[in-house]
């Protein structure tokens, strides 16, 4: 059995999704992409990550809230650290990263705008991930 941590990646760019699982493997992490919130819920069924790295704007502009509030709510998922990695900021001229970690409003663990560089991305995940 690995000790690799396995990360769920969650964003409806299918080009965003394959780059970022490329980079996130090539540091060791075993990755698991999903195009939208239902197939995330559908993956957790099958098994848990150690980290999930979502997008807010996915069939909704507000489709990754629900999904992370559905997350942080049910007993089996709440512990599960959520990087929120979204390009929202350029949609809508609003600040998200200081509300992380407000269960109401962004209920995740930490937030990043897209685009990031890889390093920035995997230090946020060790951080998360406590490597």
């Amino acid at each position: 059995m690995s000790n690799k941590k396995r990360i769920l990646l969650v964003d409806d760019d299918r080009d965003f999704l394959e780059a970022t699982g490329i980079v996130l493997e090539k540091s060791g992490y075993v990755v698991t992409t999903c195009a939208s919130a239902q197939e995330c819920l559908d993956a957790l069924d099958i098994a848990k990550p150690d980290l999930i790295v979502c997008d807010v704007m996915m069939e909704t502009d507000h489709s990754g809230f629900d999904l992370c509030r559905q997350l942080k709510r049910t007993p089996e998922t709440k512990e599960i650290p959520i990087l929120m990695l979204t390009a929202i900021d350029q949609k809508y001229p609003l600040r998200f990263a200081s509300a992380a970690g407000d269960e109401r409003w962004l209920p995740v663990d930490d937030y990043v705008d897209k685009p990031v560089e890889a390093g920035v991305l995997v230090d946020r995940i060790k951080k998360l991930l406590k490597v």
